[in-house]
């Protein structure tokens, strides 16, 4: 039977949080550039002159 170390499994799991906390920030930086680009595209060029 193989056991792990508390301090081991410990360490895991606040390295588990801290890549899922990292993963949201860059989740939210990408979304909020994203909406910047779009909503600067959409500013630029009328919506007419895409239609025609």
């Amino acid at each position: 039977m193989v056991t792990v170390d508390f301090r081991e499994e410990r360490h895991n799991v606040l390295v588990g949080v801290l890549m899922i906390i990292l993963s949201l920030v860059f989740l939210f930086f990408m979304g909020r550039s994203m909406v910047h680009s779009t909503h600067a595209f959409w500013s630029s060029c009328g919506i007419e002159h895409v239609l025609d």
